[in-house]
């Protein structure tokens, strides 16, 4: 798979967390305006404009060390950090839209949720030691 996915996928994170930052602004202005009542989580909206901010600087960042480093990760790599990358702070944002899920969540909210979180961990984790073990052994 082409390492070009991990700068795709970190922009589009970026560009998620410019558009929330925009519907912060909105929500956070008027409380009882249009954008107040379409995302009532105002606190999680804002967890989910900093959670993909986060993903988009190590997408970037991860994907510039692979090319520095002349590696090439496996597929499963890329897709499980582009994967977790989003749909982790996608969590934030339905949760910003149903604030009921903090109490109830729906099966499918949760699976989506643990997926995503597996996925995370996976992808980053081996991310991390493959540039590490490529660090040690030089070039």
């Amino acid at each position: 798979m082409h390492l070009a996915y991990l700068a795709v996928g970190g922009s589009v994170c970026l560009s998620i967390a410019l558009i929330e930052a925009w519907l912060i602004v909105a929500h956070f202005s008027s409380e009882d305006g249009p954008v107040a009542k379409l995302i009532p989580g105002g606190k999680d909206l804002l967890r989910s404009h900093i959670d993909y901010l986060m993903m988009a600087q190590f997408l970037f960042v991860f994907y510039g060390l692979f090319r520095f480093m002349s590696l090439t990760p496996p597929w499963w790599v890329i897709v499980t950090i582009c994967f977790g990358s989003f749909f982790n702070p996608f969590a934030f944002l339905v949760r910003a839209v149903k604030p009921a899920y903090l109490k109830a969540p729906p099966i499918l909210f949760k699976a989506m949720l643990t997926v995503s979180c597996i996925a995370t961990t996976v992808g980053y984790g081996a991310t991390a030691w493959m540039l590490a073990s490529a660090a040690v052994s030089g070039p």
